[in-house]
């Protein structure tokens, strides 16, 4: 985060449309998962209850095998034919949500194949995307890379990986990324006054917009990252 910070201010396109602001809402985030054994649902269940966000179980239409080879033989040969396993339901209002943390298992070296079916279902332009996983013993960060390459529309942030769903380390990233309640204050608490000057950065770090806080542009709905007088913020805009 300290890389934003660093990075030298520049003058926004005028073209850029203003965008009503708000804080990050606890309603607009939604934590998707698929779980087998029960690891990824324990840490997705933590981190909505954290988040104060709503959970969203990513279901198969044909469970898979409930012993752990023949899953494992499921699993691989789904991977090697490039299947999409169908998914019983759908998300209910996904265009009100803003962040979305997509979470699974790590299967045969990467996310399994219904958490390519779920991204392609929907639609991730404007969105937050958040990966985490959980895992035995490695291939975490191919997993969560996954997840940021299948949906290319979204932004994202920093992810997360659990070993057998274990919750430590799991507050600290939640604060880190600005996802937990209260560490998104939201304009009102980023500057001093309406008519203070504020620098607002996209996640990738570029800035976006500088100038009165009154007056915010940005190129499309999203996460950011608002810089005032005296406070910075992740804030939903």
């Amino acid at each position: 985060m300290k890389k934003l910070f660093l990075l030298a201010v520049t003058a926004a396109a005028a073209a850029l449309a203003p965008l009503p602001l708000r804080a990050a809402d606890p309603g607009r985030i939604l934590i998707a998962y698929f779980s087998w054994g029960g690891n990824t649902e324990s840490l997705a269940g933590y981190i909505a209850a954290q988040t104060e966000g709503d959970l969203f179980r990513i279901a198969p239409v044909v469970p898979y095998p409930s012993e752990y080879t023949p899953c494992t033989e499921v699993a691989l040969e789904e991977r090697d034919t490039d299947a999409r396993p169908e998914i019983k339901e759908r998300v209910a209002d996904w265009d009100d949500y803003d962040v979305i943390f997509i979470g699974c298992p790590v299967w045969w070296h990467e996310a399994p194949m219904i958490i390519h079916t779920f991204a392609e279902s929907y639609d991730f332009s404007g969105k937050t995307v958040v990966p985490f996983c959980t895992y035995a013993a490695t291939f975490r960060d191919e997993t969560l890379a996954k997840i940021v390459e299948i949906t290319p529309e979204a932004d994202h942030l920093e992810g997360f990986g659990s070993v057998n769903g274990r919750t430590t380390g799991v507050d600290e990233w939640l604060d880190r990324i600005g996802m937990l309640p209260g560490a998104s204050t939201g304009i009102d608490g980023v500057a001093t006054d309406g008519n203070s000057d504020v620098t607002v950065y996209d996640m990738a770090g570029n800035v976006v917009y500088v100038g009165s806080r009154s007056e915010v542009s940005v190129p499309q709905r999203g996460l950011y990252i608002m810089r005032g007088q005296l406070k910075t913020a992740a804030v939903i805009l």
